[in-house]
């Protein structure tokens, strides 16, 4: 993501229109009022923004939306997702039958914060074994929710060269493009040219089986899965001329529809997001999509962040007269050179900001004010720097919310800010996770008091959502030589390594969320994960990437459309496609899977990394997402002794009708095995077949049609464990 545009997104507003409308959307209604004139130019029209409305039980929704000139886009139980003037917002708030209006800042990518996102050898994208073939993903919808989509890519085509994307919606032009033939003629979405993260993310989620020039394959999870793709805005314009957070919310409740047409289970992966907040400014957002996840078969998968195990939440206790924390500036790292702080504060309490040096020696400028004045302003000058000021509204305790931001002023590695909380009673300093961290400043009384975690993003920190961490198994890879390539290897040790590989990222997000909920709930790699590179790409966002790209993918299906790549990218936005395609296969499984238990598959399947630690926990959730081992506790097989709870590595299945073939160097160790043994198992745990590997085939024609799992045993635990096969 380009630092160009980050603080845009953190331009949030003022509670200036009574508390039934939220905070951020009050600002756009005041600020695109106040300065049309000058606004950045966007897709669709500024006189108009996309909102939730709630209305009372009584009311006549389509009577009010007519009068104030709105048009409903959807309805999620009593939640609205309404189109209407900017000019209208405030009327509309105000109206008794009226319950609430909302709209938050949108989210964006979740890539990784650290500058080591290079490129690739020439390896598998997965660090597991391959998953079982009997379960691809077939008639599941994987749906992706995010920005710059190449619709054309070969890891979205079938054996024959057609796309697998059947359905794409457009929400910064308002199209959609439903069947691949639709799909096929509109090429990519109309941020293609600047973004390529969703391409990147589907890939990993559901690409096709794919191979480069030199013959090394590529593939995603669910490789047969139906793929919908929704690109909404990613750009958040500092005068509130992109879409809200409502277009997100549109394309889950689209996503979910089409699939419902189909009848069709379906996982949407969500790998963007915000910081999360004291104040509960996403109420009607979080209502919907928690809606929308009551249904079996639907899914909403997100990505934990990128905060890492930074510290971001400082807490005063109530025996403190003063307290607080400082704030550390990294150029070094993505968003390291931005204040965003929020606070939660009694109204009495003194806010007191010092600016100084990395020794906190030194006082450069200093304000101290009341709470409750703060509250009340919507700018803050601290020396030469003038801060943003965002009322977020009082929480049910009494407490005030107050977010104070340096917008686009940035700050320098030698800078620090100390913000200091005084008065009786608690508080807290919470560092928004896309902005500086904080740090423990021990030279000055009760300034030591940050706590580890606290760094998940919305909507990762729900209930209903699968939230994922990423896990590091690819440190150091090689680039390929290619004429754009800027570096010939990088290790990312540095940046991403805790305890080596097969340990969690040092730039995952953990837990637990503001309000005290143990998150991620799983982890799946996520460092250098090899995927597709939109190819409708510019050239100026291209040389971006160029250090990191792999290799020109020769295909069979060119049709005109010249050369394919592929890219490494590195962050929770690639370990959340894993689980997200990993669940599609037990969806295939079992169509009516509920959140719930998807949540008990994880937590019986997971593998737990670390052990030091019990499980769950804010770091890792359950663990490292298992897809054989969940199919296997999903098919209740998981108790059969004989079975293994893993696929043999170096070994490889397949099926023609009901043949069975078994490739690989089976070399017997054990003197009184004198070949491979292969045993069949029904899902209901009975040996239909046992019998030598002669060869390399098993015939398998005297069984039905159906799941069953083989269980090869070759004396040799390289090449011993079982496989899950369709016939």
């Amino acid at each position: 993501m380009k630092k160009s545009f980050l603080f845009i997104l953190l331009c949030c507003g003022l509670t200036s229109y009574g508390q039934k409308l939220s905070p951020w959307l009050a600002q756009q209604v005041k600020t695109v009022a106040a300065s049309r004139s000058t606004a950045v130019s966007c897709h669709r029209n500024l006189e108009t923004i996309d909102v939730l409305v709630k209305f009372t039980v009584d009311a006549d929704p389509a009577a009010i939306l007519e009068a104030y000139g709105a048009a409903c886009l959807n309805t999620i139980g009593r939640v609205h997702i309404v189109r209407l003037p900017l000019s209208r917002v405030e009327a509309l708030s105000i109206d008794d039958r009226v319950v609430r209006v909302e709209a938050e800042r949108a989210t964006h990518p979740l890539l990784d914060r650290v500058p080591g996102q290079i490129g690739a050898d020439k390896a598998s994208a997965a660090s597991d074994p391959e998953l079982p073939q009997a379960f691809t993903g077939k008639d599941v919808v994987v749906g992706i929710v995010d920005g710059g989509f190449d619709y054309l890519h070969p890891f979205f085509r079938d054996g024959k060269g057609k796309t697998r994307i059947s359905w794409a919606a457009d929400y910064l032009t308002d199209k959609k493009y439903i069947g691949t033939a639709a799909v096929t003629a509109a090429q990519h979405s109309s941020d293609a040219s600047t973004l390529l993260h969703g391409t990147h993310v589907a890939g990993i989620a559901a690409g096709s089986l794919v191979n480069d020039i030199n013959d090394v394959f590529y593939r995603g999870i669910a490789t047969e899965a139906e793929i919908a793709e929704a690109a909404v805005d990613t750009e958040i314009h500092a005068e509130g001329t992109g879409l809200s957070s409502a277009s997100s919310l549109r394309a889950f409740a689209d996503i979910f529809s089409f699939a419902d047409e189909q009848q069709k289970p379906c996982v949407i992966n969500y790998s963007m997001g915000d910081a999360m907040s004291f104040s509960n400014n996403r109420q009607l957002e979080n209502e919907a999509i928690g809606t929308l996840l009551e249904k079996p078969g639907h899914i909403l998968v997100v990505a934990a962040g990128n905060a890492g195990g930074t510290l971001r939440l400082a807490h005063k206790t109530a025996d403190m007269p003063k307290a607080g924390t400082g704030v550390c500036f990294n150029t070094e790292e993505q968003f390291g050179a931005y204040l965003g702080i929020e606070l939660k504060l009694l109204p009495t309490q003194t806010v007191t900001l010092r600016h100084t040096n990395s020794a906190y020696t030194t006082t450069n400028s200093e304000v101290t004010i009341t709470a409750e004045e703060l509250a009340g302003m919507t700018r803050l000058t601290l020396g030469k720097k003038s801060l943003i000021v965002v009322n977020r509204g009082h929480t049910a305790e009494g407490f005030l919310v107050v977010y104070i931001t340096s917008g686009n002023a940035t700050f320098t590695d030698n800078e620090r800010v100390l913000v200091s909380v005084g008065g009786e009673g608690e508080a807290w300093i919470y560092a928004d996770p896309f902005c500086a961290c904080l740090e423990n400043v021990e030279q000055v009384e009760n300034h030591a008091i940050c706590t580890e975690g606290y760094s998940m993003t919305w909507p990762a920190q729900l209930d209903e959502a699968i939230a994922v961490g990423n896990m590091a198994h690819r440190l150091k890879i090689m680039t390929a030589a290619d004429k754009y390539a800027r570096r010939d290897s990088t290790d990312l040790t540095p940046y991403e390594s805790t305890k080596g590989p097969g340990y969690i990222a040092r730039s995952s997000s953990q837990g637990p969320t503001l309000g005290g909920v143990m998150k991620p709930d799983v982890c799946a790699p996520g460092v250098n994960v090899v995927s597709a590179l939109n190819n409708f790409i510019n050239e100026d966002t291209e040389m971006e990437y160029a250090g990191w790209l792999i290799s020109h993918m020769d295909t069979e299906y060119e049709e005109g459309y010249g050369y394919s790549m592929t890219l490494a990218q590195t962050g929770t936005s690639m370990s959340a496609p894993a689980v997200a395609g990993t669940i599609a296969l037990w969806l295939q499984a079992d169509p009516t899977l509920t959140v719930a238990q998807i949540k008990d598959i994880i937590a019986n399947s997971s593998r737990q990394p670390d052990a030091t630690l019990s499980y769950p926990n804010n770091v890792y959730g359950q663990g490292e997402i298992d897809a054989y081992r969940g199919l296997l506790y999903m098919l209740g097989l998981t108790g059969i002794h004989d079975i293994s709870q893993h696929q043999p590595a170096g070994v490889r299945f397949s099926v023609d009708g009901k043949t069975l073939t078994v490739n690989g160097d089976m070399k017997s160790v054990a003197g009184d095995l004198k070949s491979p043994v292969v045993k069949v198992y029904s899902t209901d745990g009975k040996i239909v077949y046992t019998g030598s590997l002669e060869g390399n085939t098993v015939s398998l024609h005297n069984l039905p049609s159906g799941i069953y799992a083989v269980q090869l045993n070759t004396g040799d635990r390289k090449t011993t464990g079982s496989t899950l096969i369709r016939l």
